[in-house]
């Protein structure tokens, strides 16, 4: 089977290079081996997005791929390069993605050895994880983090773990997904108390909707709003790799303008 994955992997590297219109090919290796791009321009910043299979990683690759200076590794889960892979060819927005600039690699995010591999010569670190070990798969990131010298994080929570949501919003959203809050509070707390350098991330009831508009709120502010575009989530990090200290050691809130209300639009 971890041979089948490894065939995905490489059919995505292929379609990478295709999708960049480049002669080169795509470097799709295992975790830790140095890629083409780093070797030859010692000047780039290394980003390892964890959990790149995601809807919110979707949103996240494109516009980090716009930093000619970003080389990214997409750390996917197994078992799922093959809808990597379908995603990859419709989405037309990566076809400027630059094969040199981007490495596959397959593992498990519960596996400390593949983390390690991963994430070794990684200048950034970026979890888009979720589920209900999200807190325990945090702490192996951080662990892997502090192992390989690795030494800024970017971790995505959720807003509600404070009660800082405004009522009515924040009983309702309670009675919804309550019982995700004791884990996206241990989320943040792992990287708060991690010592690296670390972005906390809040956001509510995402959608998919395009803007890329968003509102912030710190850590022990009363919330504002009910919705959060994966788009703005996007954005945001993308941003932040460009400058990791503007808002490094902080724990923000992330939404939208104009969605305040009792709950997100889709449920009223």
């Amino acid at each position: 089977m971890r041979k089948i994955v490894l065939l995905f992997g490489l059919l995505v590297a292929a379609f990478l290079a295709i999708g960049a219109s480049v002669s080169n090919g795509a470097d799709s290796s295992r975790a830790g081996e140095p890629a083409n791009a780093q070797k030859a321009n010692p000047t780039m910043k290394n980003v390892i997005l964890i959990g790149a299979n995601g809807s919110t990683s979707k949103e996240i690759i494109p516009r980090l791929l716009e930093q000619d200076d970003v080389k990214l590794t997409l750390f996917l889960f197994l078992f799922l390069f093959l809808f990597l892979f379908l995603f990859l060819r419709r989405a037309s927005r990566m076809q400027h993605m630059q094969s040199d600039r981007v490495n596959v690699v397959e593992g498990d995010a519960a596996e400390l050895a593949d983390l390690k591999r991963a994430i070794r010569g990684q200048d950034i670190v970026i979890s888009t994880m979720g589920g209900m070990d999200l807190d325990a798969k945090t702490a192996n990131i951080v662990k892997a983090m502090k192992e390989v010298g690795a030494r800024h994080v970017i971790v995505i929570s959720a807003g509600g773990i404070y009660d800082e949501l405004p009522e009515p919003f924040n009983a309702w959203d309670k009675r919804m997904v309550g019982q995700y809050r004791p884990i996206n509070l241990k989320t943040a707390e792992v990287a708060e108390q991690s010592g690296l350098s670390y972005t906390v991330l809040r956001p509510v009831w995402l959608t998919d909707k395009p803007t890329e508009e968003f509102q912030l709120t710190r850590k022990g502010e009363t919330y504002k709003g009910t919705e959060t575009s994966r788009a703005s989530i996007g954005r945001f990090v993308a941003d932040l790799v460009k400058d990791p200290q503007r808002y490094a050691n902080q724990n923000l809130g992330i939404s939208q303008l104009n969605t305040d209300g009792d709950r997100p639009a889709a449920y009223r």
